[in-house]
Formats: structure tokens, C-alpha cells, sequence
């Protein structure tokens, strides 16, 4: 692990944070025998050069792989006539395995060049070792399939309810302010993640909602901790609905099925643990996962105490707002999650021919099929880790994007840029929006969490839920409407209010104090009868159910309003 510096949350504000062993909960309440533990695994020809060791592939005799505890070498094993290889008799402790290069061979597996485990209570299986020649690749035809997730109708109006339902993220003020006056900047959380890029690979899986989401809570961990690590995504392939059929995490998912996850885990697993490393790179959707719940080790790990997945206001803004609204989550030092969808397959085949032949230097227009016909057949979603921005050009403004198809010739360290000057509320029809921008909340023992964002389940009362909205109960398309709502916070906390106007649109409204009234105006663009509620949100993050929805009733401009 790796140790950073401080990190500020917010302008003016340092944050000093004492990190101490206690960071990772080691359980010392049933140690293993120590004969018991050990490592083993297979040396293959990787003739596609794709990292993963597929049926038909031969395995390689002769090799020899070492295996290193503190910087020194405590014993050597050579690959059998299975390609087999094997350290038994181990104590428990934390190992590095390197394999000896072979001139005219190149390897694929692991990406990093080497192996880091750590034995405590379990052996650790498929540390795989994969070498190639180049005329193995010469000679094959490898395809990037690279796949999207194809929700169902059903699925996709569950992911929508889902982030409709999901509270507001916190808007600082401050940072909002002084954002509005700084110019243009350049600014990356990528120090905060620790990763290998060719790693960052999901393979067939279409699990880049949990590598995205993951990716999130790594940066969330060293921003509020102090300690940068990797998170196992292999713990949630395994666990997550049983870690088979169609409902599996390879099936596809959302940033709130995450959070879900991890609120009953109530804890993440470091990718060093015994077999928590990713192994999931050939599997699909349908099937079970590679690695077994039970075999993964989950000592040590890093305990949770709430995790909460929040929106941030792009939709239903104006473009700047909601522009303003992502630098400020992520000046916060929060990662974003970005899940995007595409309306067919020849969309998908721009993106992929984008991200496969373009430099990491060229920027992505995703909003260039916004109003097409959505194919449940053929369209599909992806999601990406969104770690920073630059503005510094007017005129060449981008989110830089951390996506989990390992890298491309043209970039190295698997990111692409996206666009600054795109449309926030692209849809298709017979789906709906077309883009989400995500974050999570999350809460530690023994954090020092400054940041009033964070949700903590022992930090004190959540307000109680507002009064309905108050306001007009008919109105015109176009015109302003006005409503009030009203709660209390128990601590007496300040609050600020969340308005859903039922249009797939949410306003925030400055802090106040408990009990005082806020106000909020909005107008709908479209007739329809839309269902108003509001949440209250207090100064630690806590926030309250939504109230009672009030009903609104918009006709047309050209039609005449019922009183």
C-alpha cells in the first residue's frame, strides 16, 4: 500500500488524518495452519495475447518462477509437463511473485509484471503467468469484443427509477463561487488510484458498472484515509446474486446495486487478498463466476460504515450548470460515475473503432445520436470512472474518462476524453436519457470525514421528512411555478432541499435552518400531469425520506388553465 499526502475537501481547509493499522481489520480469531497455505498456478502460451488462459491455449514446461518476502527470495518453483507450478508449506504474510524473462517472449499476464498476495487464512490459487511470441499473434485473429450491457426494458426502467430516487449530491457554495470566478484548470484525482491499466480489464464480463463504482471507492478511501490501495472486484463478481445466472454482476448493474452491495458486505476486500484478484476476464453473462465466494480471503479488509449513491444535477440544467455540477463533486475529491448509453450497434461501432484507433489526445463527441430510436437488441450501456477535467483551451473542454478495456497502442493507461460541450439531456426515444452522472457517499470507522456530503449512520439524526409541496396545482408549459416545503433536523442542523419535479429534473436550494421555509420555481417545458416531492438534506450529509408528492397538472401553452 501506498501512503499520500494529505487531501484538502474543501478551499482553505486542510484535513490532517492519522492513519494507523486499525485502517485495515486484520481477524487473528482463527488463524490457519500455516502448512496449509500456499500458492500455486499455470504457465501458458498466450497465442491471442489476450491475458487469459482459454482452451486450446498449451501450457509451457521449464519456466521458472520465483517467489520474493521483503525483498529477498525465499524459494524458486519451475513449471511441470502441466505448466503447473507450486510453493506449499507457507507462513502467513504478504509475497511477490516474479517470473524469469525468456528472450523472444513476451508477457501478457499478470499486466503489472509481477504478482503481490497476501496469505492469512487461505491458500491462493491461478496465479497464471502468460507468454507469447510474436509471431503467436501474427498468426491468430483476435477479436475486441469489448462488451455493452443490454438491459431489458424492465431492467433499464428500474435503473432509471432507481436514479431518480437517489438523493442530490452536495453542492458546495464555496467551491460553486469561486469556480465561477477562476479560469480555466486542469485538474486529475488520478494520484488517489492505484491500478495497472492492462489490468483494468473486464473481458468478456459486463460487470463496468462495478469496475467503475469500484474505482470510485478506491479514490474515496485515500481521499478521507489517506491510504491508496486496490479494491477487489472480484469479491463483488463472486457475491453478487450468488454469483450466477442471468441476474449475475457479468449481466450488468447500476452505481446503486453497488452501494447496495457494499451496504450489506459492510466491508471491501484488497485485490492482493488470497484469490481476490480479477479472474472473470473470459466469462459472460448467464454463467457462473470463475472464482468462488468462499475461496477469497477476507482478512484483512477495510471496514464500511454506510456507502450511498447520489446524483449529481445534469439533467434538466443548462449546460454550464451542469458542467459546474461536475467539477464541483469532483474538486470535492470525489470520483464520478458516468453511465452512458448508445441507441444501436453501429453507434457502438463508432465508439469502439473511437477508443481502439484513436490517441488518448483525441476527444469524444458522445451526443451525436441524441433522438434516435433506442434497440433493446442492439443498443446498450456502458459505465467509466470520470477522474478529472481541463479546461484550460474554451474551445477543447473535457472530462477525462478511466474505462475498464484494459489499454490500445494509443493509450497506455486506459483513459479517453469526453467532450465538456455535449448535450446533458440527450435521449432516445423508447428509452429515455441517455447519460448519468453518479457519486458515492461513503463513511468509515474512525474517518475524520470533514465533508458534508458524506452519509454516516452514527453521526446523528436525518431530518424528518418535509411538509408536502406547497403550490399550484395547474399551470402552462413554459411559465414559472413556484412551491415551499418546510422540515426539521433533530440536531438542529442546517438543511437544503432537493425538488424532484417529476420531469426527470431535480433543483437544490441553498442551506437554511431547520424548520425555515424554502422556496423553489420551475418550469415545465411539456403538458403532462407531474408529481413534485422534496428531500431534505442536513450539514453531515444525512438525508431525510422524500415528502408526499403534490400533483401539477401543465397543459399547453395554447390551452386554457382550469382553476
Amino acid at each position: 500500500m501506498k501512503r499520500i499526502s494529505q487531501w484538502p475537501l474543501f478551499p482553505l481547509t486542510i484535513l490532517i488524518i492519522m492513519v494507523s493499522a486499525s485502517a485495515v481489520t486484520m481477524d487473528h480469531s482463527s488463524a490457519p495452519d500455516e502448512a496449509s497455505l500456499s500458492i500455486n498456478g499455470t504457465v501458458f502460451r498466450d497465442m491471442n495475447a489476450d491475458g487469459i488462459f482459454t482452451p486450446g491455449e498449451s501450457v509451457l514446461k521449464g519456466w521458472t518462477v520465483r517467489l520474493m518476502q521483503n525483498g529477498a527470495q525465499i524459494s524458486v518453483a519451475t513449471s511441470d509437463w502441466q505448466g503447473g507450478y507450486i510453493f506449499e508449506n507457507l507462513t502467513a504474510g504478504l509475497y511477490d511473485l516474479n517470473e524469469d524473462h525468456v528472450p523472444g517472449w513476451n508477457m501478457t499476464v499478470p499486466g503489472s509484471g509481477s504478482y503481490q498476495v497476501r496469505l492469512t487464512d487461505k491458500p491462493a490459487f491461478g496465479l497464471d503467468w502468460g507468454n507469447f511470441k510474436p509471431s503467436d499473434v501474427a498468426a491468430s485473429v483476435s477479436i475486441d469484443t469489448h462488451p455493452v450491457m443490454r438491459p431489458s426494458p424492465e431492467e433499464a426502467g428500474r435503473w432509471t427509477e432507481q436514479y431518480n430516487m437517489s438523493p442530490g449530491a452536495y453542492i458546495s457554495p464555496t467551491l460553486a463561487a469561486e469556480m465561477e470566478e477562476a479560469p480555466g484548470a486542469y485538474f486529475s484525482l488520478l494520484d488517489l488510484l492505484k491500478y495497472a491499466p492492462t489490468e483494468r480489464n473486464q473481458g468478456n464480463c459486463g460487470n463496468c458498472w462495478a469496475w467503475a463504482g469500484t474505482g470510485a471507492m478506491e479514490i474515496d478511501y485515500a481521499r478521507q484515509l489517506g491510504v491508496v490501495d486496490r479494491f477487489s472486484v472480484q469479491y463483488l463478481v463472486s457475491n453478487y446474486n450468488q454469483g450466477c445466472g442471468s441476474s449475475g454482476a457479468c449481466c450488468g448493474g447500476w452505481l446503486s446495486d453497488l452501494a447496495s452491495f457494499y451496504k450489506s458486505k459492510k466491508m471491501a476486500v484488497p485485490w492482493s487478498n488470497a484469490n481476490a484478484l480479477y479472474k472473470e476476464g473470459s466469462g459472460g453473462c448467464g454463467g457462473c463466476s470463475k472464482v468462488s465466494a468462499s475461496s477469497i480471503s477476507t482478512n484483512p479488509n477495510y471496514p464500511l460504515c454506510a456507502i450511498t449513491s447520489k446524483t449529481i444535477p445534469t439533467q434538466g440544467v443548462a449546460k454550464e450548470a451542469a458542467i459546474s455540477n461536475i467539477k464541483n463533486v469532483l474538486q470535492q475529491g470525489k470520483a464520478i460515475w458516468f453511465g452512458f448509453f448508445l441507441p444501436d450497434s453501429e453507434s457502438w461501432t463508432d465508439f469502439k473503432s473511437f477508443w481502439s484507433n484513436r490517441p488518448e489526445s483525441y476527444v469524444w463527441q458522445p451526443d451525436f445520436a441524441c433522438g434516435s430510436e433506442y434497440s433493446y437488441s442492439s443498443g446498450g450501456g456502458h459505465a467509466v470512472l470520470c477522474v478529472g477535467y481541463d479546461d484550460t483551451d474554451p474551445k477543447n473542454r473535457y472530462w477525462i474518462m478511466l474505462n475498464s478495456w484494459g489499454t490500445t497502442a494509443g493509450r497506455p493507461a486506459g483513459l479517453f476524453r469526453l467532450n465538456m460541450d455535449m448535450s446533458y439531456d440527450c435521449e432516445y426515444s423508447g428509452l429515455g436519457c441517455a447519460f448519468y452522472w453518479m457519486t458515492l457517499d461513503i463513511t468509515y470507522p474512525n474517518s475524520s470525514n470533514d465533508n458534508s456530503s458524506s452519509v454516516s449512520e452514527d453521526s446523528g439524526s436525518a431530518p424528518l421528512a418535509p411538509a408536502r409541496p406547497d403550490g399550484a396545482r395547474t399551470g402552462r408549459a413554459g411559465r414559472s411555478y413556484s412551491f415551499t416545503s418546510q422540515a426539521s433536523d433533530p440536531d438542529q442542523n442546517q438543511i437544503f432541499y432537493t425538488y424532484d419535479w417529476g420531469d426527470k429534473s431535480t433543483s437544490n436550494t441553498g442551506f437554511l435552518n431547520s424548520g425555515e421555509r424554502a422556496k423553489a420555481a420551475h418550469v415545465w417545458s411539456k403538458a403532462g400531469v407531474y408529481r413534485v416531492r422534496v428531500m431534505a438534506t442536513d450539514a453531515t450529509g444525512a438525508s431525510s425520506p422524500w415528502s408526499d408528492e403534490a400533483q401539477v397538472r401543465i397543459s399547453s401553452s395554447r390551452e386554457k388553465v382550469r382553476r
